[in-house]
């Protein structure tokens, strides 16, 4: 029986391969090679784009620990290089975890491309990069984010077959100086750790859709479950890493909302934001987002930190209060899933 995810690994005598005239595929194999990228000439579409705190240099710096984590994992990077600019990179990392949970080969791609790269130089890229893991561990599952904007990825994953499987959008809050406190905010506290049975029970009463349960490849009872232990991790992680509230009325918890640290000094950056994070609710639990979310950013504030979450456009309630927040950014993501 193969290892729950591919090894990836390149062929012999594969590190380049001509595009013509200056220009070829290469295999990018160390840490410190990656760092020698001239990635100046990229569209790189973060998802912190437009942060104040996070400029040009920074965004490159985010891409370059992207490629580096892959090839730590074990996976590996490669790049359409002309002379010595990179036109386009691209990623591949086994997710060991996803791999073992999912009982498939699983694996995240990193893509980015310049204004200039011609799309069937990339997929051409992409396949190349894709054909690298051995072949004895078939049907790995890809899964990639690509920002709206980025329409030279979004159109060549889709004609290489890739399908959208979620479009989110980023939401951030640097202040809540302007905006409405809003009511039953007295009904928000902290979560304590004698509060985990009762929002753990909240969890079987949500109903959320995201790109994994959308995705027909994946188990939708292993889909639940890896919610399960994505909220326990997140209630169990210490009071200095995440932010947790509830809400609840009289002795019954309604709602519950968690954001975490995100350290960007990995990447050579000094910043730390409230980011991710999940929201859950029992049916008539469902008005507790407003206030539970503004006490989260509250608490963030306090603590000298800007919020940023995540939400699917098709969540219509959470989007609602977001927008009414007058919170956002320009940065909005296809979810893409690839089966090879």
């Amino acid at each position: 029986m193969p290892h729950p995810f591919p090894r990836l690994v390149k062929p012999q005598n594969c590190e380049r391969v001509s595009l013509g005239p200056a220009k070829t595929y290469a295999t990018i194999e160390t840490p410190g090679a990656i760092s020698d990228l001239d990635l100046s000439q990229l569209a790189i579409y973060s998802k912190y784009r437009g942060h104040p705190l996070i400029n040009e240099k920074d965004h490159q710096a985010l891409l370059r620990q992207d490629l580096t984590t892959s090839l730590n994992a074990g996976g590996l990077c490669t790049g359409i290089v002309k002379n010595t600019a990179v036109q386009a990179v691209c990623a591949l990392r086994p997710l060991e975890w996803d791999s073992k949970h999912f009982g498939t080969p699983m694996a995240s791609l990193t893509v980015a491309a310049s204004r200039g790269c011609n799309e069937n130089d990339l997929a051409g890229l992409l396949t190349y990069a894709l054909s690298l893991h051995e072949p004895h561990s078939s049907g790995l599952h890809v899964s990639c984010e690509i920002d709206i904007d980025d329409y030279t990825c979004l159109n060549t994953l889709l004609g290489l077959g890739a399908n959208i499987l979620d479009l989110k959008r980023e939401y951030r809050c640097t202040s809540l100086s302007r905006v409405r406190k809003p009511k039953f905010l007295s009904r928000v506290r902290a979560y304590h750790a004698s509060d985990k049975t009762a929002v753990m029970a909240l969890l079987d009463q949500s109903a959320f859709e995201t790109r994994f349960s959308r995705d027909q490849a994946l188990s939708a009872e292993k889909t639940a479950s890896m919610y399960r232990l994505w909220l326990e991790r997140l209630l169990d992680t210490q009071d200095e890493d995440r932010i947790a509230m509830i809400m609840e009325r009289g002795a019954d918890i309604l709602a519950c909302g968690a954001i975490e640290r995100r350290d960007f000094s990995a990447s050579g950056i000094d910043l730390q934001i409230m980011n991710g994070g999940i929201y859950i609710s029992s049916p008539v639990g469902t008005g507790g987002y407003y206030p539970i979310l503004y006490s989260l950013i509250a608490e963030a504030e306090d603590r000298g930190m800007t919020s940023q979450t995540c939400v699917s456009l098709n969540n219509h309630a959470a989007t609602r209060v977001l927008e009414r927040m007058n919170v956002g950014t320009a940065s909005a993501r296809y979810a893409l899933r690839l089966l090879i």
